[in-house]
């Protein structure tokens, strides 16, 4: 279960899960790198690496999306 209470909604997992899955679905190749994602992440959310890690965690782990050695890419289900 995931802590949406008693914490800004902007350092919500969730919040920056969505964020991050709306990054990678406005490329045309639904790819960023992680170095690309880190900088708009810290610039238009105003928070730290850590927070933009966490939520890649989360949404690698429930298969939301993958990663090769470069790139991060939204997992589509065919």
């Amino acid at each position: 279960m995931l802590p949406t209470k008693g914490c800004h909604p902007e350092l919500n997992v969730l919040y920056i899960g969505g964020f991050i899955l709306k990054k990678l679905y406005e490329r045309k190749n639904k790819r960023m790198s992680i170095s690309q994602l880190m900088k708009v992440g810290t610039k238009e959310l105003s928070i730290t690496v850590d927070y933009i890690i966490l939520a890649l965690d989360w949404l690698y782990i429930i298969s939301a999306i993958g990663y090769n050695s470069k790139e991060v890419f939204i997992n589509e289900i065919g």
